[in-house]
């Protein structure tokens, strides 16, 4: 029997994820948390053979929470389960050196062939489904002539990409690890740099 957790604060979400883990008689779902903390504080006392992790938790967040988990050397297998097909966000998770990633709109089936590749040994990431569609932004806005030009931080140039893929302010800020206040406070400092006054002439700049 695979044990496992999950850490999410949406609760249908976690509870529509148990249920279909749970349909699998190999699979049992010990355990569901609604913030990191919530999650390693279960941890210190149980031990689950996965745990799925949402990346956007209050009081403790998924980046923060898997690498409290590391710290205290969790046996568990981490994969990382998110709404979003972001390369920022792909970034992260490849940063913290997880044993899978899972979009939440994958199906039940791969949703569950998944966790047990990842038990058996194996590391699964469903990375291959970046929007690459942006290939001007993705090329010439990172050419030095261009960041110099228009003295764009790094941070900006992330805001600015994410922007040009469709994104809301909200899930700028849910990618990033930011506040709203502070995406919405680049996005002005960006406009002002660029000397353009709203978006539309922003994209238009950036594709120009």
């Amino acid at each position: 029997m695979i044990t496992i957790a999950i850490a999410d604060d949406h609760k249908l979400m976690s509870e529509g994820v148990a249920s279909i883990l749970q349909s699998d008689p190999s699979l049992t779902v010990t355990k569901i948390c609604t913030n990191g903390k919530e999650l390693i504080d279960f941890l210190e006392t149980h031990t689950v053979d996965v745990v799925l992790i949402d990346l956007n938790m209050p009081i403790l967040n998924g980046p923060d929470t898997i690498r409290a988990l590391k710290r205290n050397q969790t046996p568990s297998k981490i994969v990382v389960l998110s709404m979003y097909a972001d390369e920022h966000v792909y970034a992260t998770c490849r940063e913290l050196d997880i044993n899978g990633y899972l979009r939440k709109d994958s199906n039940a089936q791969h949703l569950i062939d998944t966790i047990k590749a990842i038990h058996n040994g194996e590391n699964r990431y469903d990375y291959d489904r970046a929007d690459k569609s942006n290939s001007i932004v993705a090329n010439a806005l990172f050419e030095d002539k261009f960041l110099n030009k228009f003295k764009l931080s790094k941070r900006e140039l992330e805001i600015i990409k994410l922007v040009s893929n469709g994104h809301t302010n909200q899930e700028i800020a849910d990618i990033l690890f930011l506040s709203i206040h502070t995406v919405m406070t680049h996005r002005k400092n960006i406009l002002h740099k660029l000397d353009v006054r709203n978006t539309a002439e922003m994209l238009t700049l950036i594709n120009g």
